[in-house]
């Protein structure tokens, strides 16, 4: 009678290993091999001497958050195959690690972007922290996260050195959404994760820009500016330059000369920039005006202006503004306001105006030309009972 084979248990594609180490722990790693690759991941977890129940206690969850790593992998390499090993363990990053690298990302970055990030991921660490899960895959930040993330950041308390206390405003987190929403975003278009759930909330869920009084200078009060001394000269001339193109703060700030340009005719200059909010290309004509207030450099690839961080530039423009007599409370976006408004006052059209400021949709740029009519209405009714 043929003796029955029985059959051979196959060997699993992701083991647990031990390795001792030199102060008498014991280091967790993964061996893995499917279909002749073989990789190690090291998982950053130890098992330590019990000498306390406490010990016990963590050897017994750096033992299990072991298991769950090895089923992930083993669950990933059924999809991807071994020889995809890098890409495995990426799509078992954790979420506060991509975050990390989302923010030290050096491709194109400006310094304020950075700081948003940075900000950003903050943010979501103390959530995480709150809803106990600092170790959160990537790939579990579902809908219903990005849901409570949003209604946390409505009590979140503000930080920031100058209006410590109370809760952060609508503006800081629309900011802090939008900067999310990019970083998953990305995730996408790496692979990482399969759709953005942030997609998923519906509108009223989630922050939106409330529309309030914007301030510019008018013509007039930018000639006095131009007259008056600053205590910073270079931040004087950024947001003078920004008065004359509409560049934002965070484009003029890693603003270099190989990134101004002459016409194919060889009469005017323009700045090419990728705009740090959208992405989006645009050229930026350059007036003789704009050109008056670009600092020259012998390094082409120097930034033009030396900028200090963006709550120290406010301060130094709100002297600069209260000696030249301007009545306003002026932030350096308020530059972009007053080209907007100039050009609209100046006659400009609209839609061309939309172009140079780089809006994706013309409602955008309707708003400065809500400022100019309300003026306009302003101006007329002066007239009013001046006649009897």
């Amino acid at each position: 009678m043929p003796r029955i084979k029985t059959p051979s248990k196959a060997k699993e594609p992701v083991r647990i290993r031990e390795r001792k180490l030199a102060n008498g722990n014991i280091s967790l790693y993964l061996d893995i091999y499917s279909k002749g690759a073989r990789k190690v991941e090291s998982l950053g977890l130890y098992i330590v001497p019990e000498k306390t129940p406490l010990d016990k206690s963590m050897n017994k969850e750096a033992r299990r958050v072991a298991e769950r790593v090895k089923a992930e992998r083993i669950l990933a390499i059924q999809d991807y195959g071994a020889n995809q090993f890098e890409k495995i363990k990426r799509i078992g990053i954790t979420l506060s690690d991509w975050l990390l690298k989302y923010q030290e990302e050096k491709s194109n970055i400006s310094d304020s972007t950075i700081r948003g990030r940075k900000n950003m991921r903050v943010r979501i660490m103390d959530y995480l922290d709150v809803i106990m899960r600092p170790a959160l895959k990537l790939v579990d930040a579902d809908e219903d996260f990005c849901r409570g993330f949003l209604e946390y950041l409505k009590t979140a308390p503000n930080k920031t050195k100058t209006k410590k206390g109370g809760t952060i405003n609508n503006g800081n987190a629309l900011h802090i959404q939008t900067i999310f929403t990019g970083s998953l975003n990305k995730a996408v278009r790496e692979g990482l994760i399969k759709f953005n759930p942030m997609q998923k909330l519906d509108a009223k869920e989630k922050f939106h820009p409330v529309e309030n009084p914007r301030e510019f200078l008018t013509i007039p009060e930018l000639q006095n500016a131009i007259k008056t001394d600053a205590p910073n000269e270079d931040i004087k001339r950024a947001f003078l330059f920004s008065c004359f193109t509409g560049l934002r703060f965070s484009d003029v700030e890693q603003l270099t000369w190989n990134k101004i340009q002459s016409s194919s005719d060889g009469k005017s200059k323009f700045v090419k920039v990728q705009m740090q909010k959208n992405s989006k290309w645009i050229n930026i004509p350059l007036s003789d005006e704009a050109m008056k207030w670009i600092n020259p450099k012998d390094n082409k690839e120097e930034p033009i202006y030396k900028l200090l961080d963006p709550v120290n530039v406010e301060k130094h423009l709100n002297t600069w503004m209260k000696a030249a007599g301007v009545d306003k409370h002026i932030t350096y976006h308020c530059s972009r306001h007053s080209f907007a408004t100039m050009m609209l006052t100046l006659g400009v059209d609209l839609y061309t105006v939309s172009k140079l400021l780089g809006h994706s949709k013309i409602t955008t740029t309707q708003i400065y030309a809500k400022i100019i009519d309300e003026k306009k209405v302003e101006a007329v009714s002066k007239l009013d009972n001046l006649f009897g």
